[in-house]
């Protein structure tokens, strides 16, 4: 809300900016007016002149403006999109590609985990997923919440997340790590591959792998309709995720998405930004992560699911408060019309 109230659109800025030209020049003809008639007939001339101010009045414009814009963040509030950047509505209106995240976006971002395979028989089942919950519980991806766990905690000391990469902590004096393999275990050979609709994620210690476990993710109900409106608009649709190529094309594949990245680190999704947005596009990305936070702030507009982490909420221009895409679409009609107007 402080971010809302003390930013002012770059289009209002503008419009002040021509209502201050248009004052001089309105004086300026004012002066001309009120001296021709007052040579040509003085008992008109303060009457003419104060008709010529009144007619020319910039108000019009002045008021106009962030009277529109006021009108089109009521509208976002109401289809519970919370505007924090005004600009964020001229640039969705020129929007040429959008960008979505995977996970807790396109997908409803409650992962469960479907499989845990042990990879060193010193470890159990039961402690690996210990280990793997308490390392997650300083996270606030969707993924961290399919490895919480009730009931008893192991102690974790030097925590530290790696945004998109994974996670890491002591625990009995050994550095466990969990996260994505090159992350975990640099040096260690990939595993049989998971099934395409999973999302396989690694434990190890001290450089050795120790376990993987799949998790399994549900793709939003109104995703396929809302992207395919979104294309009806023009814009084209992609994918940029930080999950493994055969949960990323799975994704892909049932939403109808033919450009999408898989593994993806939050420098790669920027990068790709950048690429796209020195070809000339406009670019509005949505997204829910901490890992999402750079190319949300990067993007020309940015939208954050509400129930993401607080730092992409931070770094987006929208926060989307409920449970639905929908709104995406009447956003982007939404900003169209508030610039025509």
């Amino acid at each position: 809300s402080e971010r809302a109230r003390y930013a002012r659109p770059e289009f209002v800025q503008i419009a002040y900016r021509i209502a201050s030209y248009i004052v001089v020049a309105i004086l300026g003809i004012a002066a001309v007016v009120a001296t021709y008639w007052y040579f040509t007939e003085p008992e008109r001339a303060f009457v003419i002149t104060l008709s010529v101010l009144v007619v020319t009045c910039p108000c019009a414009l002045a008021l106009a403006t962030p009277a529109a814009f006021a009108a089109a963040g009521t509208r976002l509030a109401e289809l519970r999109l919370l505007l924090t950047n005004g600009n964020a509505i001229e640039a969705m209106s020129r929007a040429g590609r959008i960008v979505f995240d995977k996970t807790g976006t396109l997908t409803e971002g409650r992962p469960v985990i479907v499989a845990t395979r042990v990879l060193d028989p010193t470890y159990s089942e039961e402690t690996c997923r210990e280990i793997a919950a308490a390392l997650e519980s300083a996270s606030t991806h969707p993924i961290a919440a399919a490895f919480a766990l009730d009931g008893r905690r192991t102690a974790v000391a030097d925590h530290q997340i790696a945004v998109g990469e994974g996670v890491e902590g002591t625990v009995g004096g050994k550095r466990w790590y969990l996260g994505r393999l090159a992350y975990v275990a640099p040096d260690a050979a990939a595993p049989a591959p998971q099934e395409a609709s999973r999302t396989r994620v690694f434990l190890g210690v001290d450089g050795r792998l120790v376990a993987s476990f799949d998790l399994e993710d549900k793709v939003r109900d109104d995703a396929a309709d809302v992207l395919q409106q979104l294309r009806s608009l023009g814009p084209s649709i992609a994918l940029a995720s930080g999950d493994g190529e055969a949960a990323v094309r799975r994704v892909a594949k049932a939403l109808g998405i033919d450009e999408y990245r898989a593994g993806c680190t939050p420098e790669d999704k920027l990068a790709y930004l950048r690429e796209r947005q020195e070809h000339g596009e406009t670019i509005v990305m949505v997204g829910d992560g901490i890992n999402d936070a750079p190319t949300l702030a990067g993007a020309d507009a940015s939208v954050a699911m509400a129930e993401g982490a607080l730092l992409a909420q931070t770094s987006a221009d929208l926060i989307m408060l409920g449970h639905s895409l929908a709104p995406l679409v009447t956003a982007l009609r939404t900003a169209r019309q508030t610039l025509r107007i």
